[in-house]
Formats: structure tokens, sequence, C-alpha cells
């Protein structure tokens, strides 16, 4: 004979945390998109001071380097904003879900007001020419 439960007893209501891995998902696509593009700097540079180079004729793989790293730098963003919005609209309330969503979604906020911010400096120091 099985143990059978009161008739008044209710299954206990998980609590809702709808969205929390695109949450956490964009939070460290946001965090890792900065850094893909940091590392792919030098890697151009080193590809501009290879081709520049008479010795090092046709050495193509600080290109491939630096263009896959800007790519996986682009894919994180892109990433880092489709988990945001989903985990900020698939949660129903404000939970942990849509905390970490709007986190994430924050952070890339920061990273693309930077990126603008930096591309404004480089445009406006060639005003004075």
């Amino acid at each position: 004979m099985s143990y059978q439960p009161p008739a008044y007893y209710q299954q206990p209501q998980r609590s809702g945390n709808r969205g929390l891995g695109a949450g956490i998902t964009s939070i460290v696509a946001a965090v890792l998109s900065p850094i893909a593009a940091v590392v792919s700097i030098p890697l151009g540079i080193a590809a501009v001071a290879s081709a520049m180079s008479r010795y090092n004729q046709g050495n193509d793989a600080w290109w491939i380097g630096a263009l896959v790293l800007a790519g996986v730098a682009v894919l994180l963003a892109i990433v880092a904003v489709v988990c945001g919005l989903i985990a900020v609209f698939r949660a129903g309330r404000m939970n942990a879900g849509r905390i970490t969503g709007i986190i994430g979604l924050a952070i890339m906020a920061v990273n693309i007001f930077g990126i603008v911010f930096m591309v404004f400096l480089v445009l406006g120091s060639g005003q004075g020419f």
C-alpha cells in the first residue's frame, strides 16, 4: 500500500524563473563581446605589420585571426541583445529572469555607447585640419 497524501494537499508552487537562462546568457555574451573585440585589435595591427614586411610575403594568418575574432565579437553582441530581449519578454513579472535580462541589455548599451563615443572622438580629431 503506497502513501496517499491527504485530499487537501496541494503541490508547492514553483517560483517562476522564466527567462533566467537567457538573462545569464545575455550577461555572459555582453561581457565577452568587447573582450573579443579588444583582442582582435592587436591581431589587426600584426596583420598590417606583416603585410608591410618584405620578409613575410603572403602570410594571411593574422588577417584571418583578426577577422574571426571581430566576427565572434559581433556574434556575441547579437546573442547578448537577443537573449536579453527574450529574458525580459519571457518573464511574466519582475523576477530573476527579467532582472538578468535587463542587466545584460544595460551592459550592451554601455558597450555600444562606448563604441559610438570612440567613433565620435576619432571623427572629431580630424576636424582641426
